[in-house]
């Protein structure tokens, strides 16, 4: 016990307000990844013992090695610190590793810490938070940084503080090791400091990758370009840290480019009083830019990457023949060197591509488009296909669109097969396709919310294609607008004129927008319409009642489309085997499961979850007892 109080006095000895010094103060750090790594990294070699706790333990390895003690929580973290510093993903992290009761920081920080959370996150919560904290005794600031993995590398980084002036001075030695620190105001102050700081760097590299591209269409030389714009008015520090790296096609240098997507939405956001709306048209347009890597394929590039948005804008492709794209060796992503979209494309939005002069663009030679492969036509034409619709009874289980793992994959499947599904829907990959056709008979459906994916796909032999499955996405803060669904629908059924097209209207549009777009994409050619959720809908109520709360909104849309269109609507979303019936009676001509039969472990079980959902459609017609020992064996 004495050792205890000992602890405990040495921790408050070195709190707020005492002088901060190495060997004294303890520093604790949540969340190791580039930028966060490189941070606790300095403060280690400048002699404050650091705790450090990351979520892949694994990623700490550098910093255990260096002398830094790995804990086993956020709260174990703070418990052993005197100022805990956060640099996670988004505010939900920063929500999740702060403010859990149980395993939070602030649930272990003891009377008198500092909490300073790097993370690019929203004013209000960084508020919260320090409310929090103060009701906690403790203190908190905001202090979002600048600069880039160099940055944080050197020691460089602009750290744009707020909170209270006076713990931001005290703070003065640690942030010393990390860059310059500026008081911004009251709590929340850094964020928003943080947030207008992203719309000009968003600004300055769209600029960046537009004017490279220009230059090389123009048939200068880019490099002597770049080195004497950079010294006039048109230089900037973006210039400095991404010019370079954009034409040396180095895009996994530095931050993903999801976090300024992630902060660009926090620009754009309304206010809870629904009057405080930031009018910024620039913003809105570069963060369609950014998204439109994510929807390429590229959403785990570096802000640089984004040239490549312009490059297939224009529809050129100026590459180092052999190397498109220079990777690290702990960066897993890969991207394909013949991918890229059609001339005016910025993947969901079509605009009119520049001239310049010389342009010379890079010739793609395109494979002949079938609409579904001979084998697959004959085993299931579009009739069949959409048969179970047309007579109200279609279920169709669904693997996700960014589910490649072929175990997974495989037991879905099975369980729809077996449990009495009348289609599958699978992420839109060929050998997927070829996997799913081993295991049943059921007509296969992918996903994607790209047109030119899905032609390996259908002549591997699919024979339903979906432009949907959005989850993945809103997870991003990436949302769908009608025009850009639109415009998808279009550009696949001019590819695929006969094969049978779902599309799934996002429930991020109000429900007469919905319904409108419903009519559009029955004009555009569309033979099926998909209705889903709100993702993050938590209902309040426990049981039945809860399945139903959760299901409101996919009925909702389904009973409102089903009356505005002549073509068979399709509900999914949180729908279990009490609310399927529902969705039937509502209008939908079927519907898809997802998430209720993705979270089973067992094949077993994922079966009788799917034929339960189906006996309650009355679409069940095997002896699942029978199916049930097989998959035993």
């Amino acid at each position: 016990m004495a050792t205890e109080e000992g602890e405990k006095m040495e921790a408050v000895a070195f709190s707020f307000p005492l002088e901060v010094r190495p060997g004294a103060t303890r520093v604790g750090w949540i969340g190791i990844g580039v930028m966060g790594g490189a941070m606790a990294g300095r403060l280690l070699a400048a002699g404050y013992a650091v705790t450090a706790y990351a979520r892949t333990p694994a990623k700490a390895d550098s910093l255990v090695a260096a002398g830094a003690r790995l804990a086993g929580s956020p709260a174990a973290v703070a418990a052993a610190s005197d100022v805990v510093f956060t640099m996670v993903g988004n505010p939900g992290d920063v929500r999740a590793v702060v403010l859990d009761a149980a395993t939070g920081a602030l649930a272990g920080l003891r009377t008198g810490g500092v909490l300073v959370d790097c993370t690019s996150s929203s004013p209000s919560l960084a508020r919260e938070v320090a409310a929090a904290a103060r009701a906690a005794g403790c203190h908190a600031v905001d202090a979002p940084v600048s600069g880039g993995d160099v940055g944080a590398r050197d020691g460089a980084l602009a750290i744009l503080a707020g909170g209270d002036e006076a713990v931001v001075a005290w703070l003065a030695p640690l942030f010393a090791h990390l860059g310059r620190p500026t008081y911004m105001g009251p709590p929340g102050s850094g964020q928003s400091s943080k947030i207008a700081n992203q719309i000009a760097a968003a600004g300055a590299v769209v600029g960046l990758g537009e004017s490279l591209a220009f230059a090389d269409a123009a048939g200068l030389d880019e490099r002597q370009f770049l080195g004497a714009v950079s010294k006039g008015a048109a230089g900037s520090r973006v210039m400095d840290l991404f010019g370079e790296r954009a034409l040396s096609r180095d895009f996994a240098s530095g931050g993903a480019v999801r976090y300024i997507i992630k902060d660009l939405g926090m620009a754009l956001e309304v206010g809870d009083d629904q009057e405080e709306v930031n009018v910024l048209p620039g913003s809105a347009l570069y963060r369609q830019m950014f998204s439109a890597m994510v929807a390429n394929g590229d959403g785990d590039l570096c802000l640089q990457g984004l040239i490549t948005v312009v490059e297939r804008l224009n529809g050129i492709r100026n590459v180092p023949v052999h190397t498109p794209y220079v990777f690290h060796p702990q960066k897993s992503s890969v991207v394909s060197t013949e991918r890229m979209a059609a001339p005016g494309s910025i993947g969901l939005l079509q605009v009119q591509s520049f001239a310049a002069a010389k342009c010379r663009p890079v010739a793609v030679s395109r494979r002949p488009v079938f609409a579904v492969r001979a084998s697959a036509a004959s085993a299931a034409t579009k009739d069949a296909v959409l048969r179970p619709f047309r007579e109200n009874r279609a279920l169709k289980i669904i693997s996700g669109l960014q589910n490649f793992d072929r175990n997974n994959v495989a037991s879905v499947v099975t369980a729809a097969d077996k449990g009495g599904a009348t289609h599958v829907d699978i992420a839109c990959d060929q050998d997927l396709v070829k996997l799913a056709l081993e295991l049943t008979n059921l007509p296969i459906c992918v996903s994607s919310v790209d047109p030119s994916a899905f032609q390996s796909a259908v002549e591997a032999g699919a024979q339903m294609i979906e432009i949907g499955n959005y989850d993945s996405f809103y997870e991003e803060g990436i949302e769908f607008s009608s025009e850009q669904i639109l415009t998808l629908t279009r550009e696949t059924r001019k590819m695929f004129p006969d094969i049978t097209l779902s599309v799934t209207v996002p429930h991020t549009l109000s429900l007469p927008d919905q319904t409108r777009l419903a009519e559009l994409l029955e004009e555009e050619g569309a033979d099926i319409i998909q209705t889903e959720g709100g993702k993050c809908s938590s209902p309040t109520k426990p049981g039945v009642l809860g399945l139903i709360e959760k299901a409101t909104p996919t009925l909702a849309a389904a009973y409102s489309i089903s009356r505005a269109v002549g073509i068979p609507v399709m509900c999914a979303s949180g729908l279990s085997s009490v609310t399927a019936p529902m969705a039937v009676t509502a209008g939908a001509a079927g519907v898809g499961v997802g998430s209720a039969i993705n979270k089973l472990n067992d094949v077993v079980a994922m079966i009788a979850e799917v034929r339960s959902i189906a006996e309650a459609l009355g679409t069940s017609s095997r002896n699942v007892s029978e199916d049930l020992r097989t998959v035993h064996h």
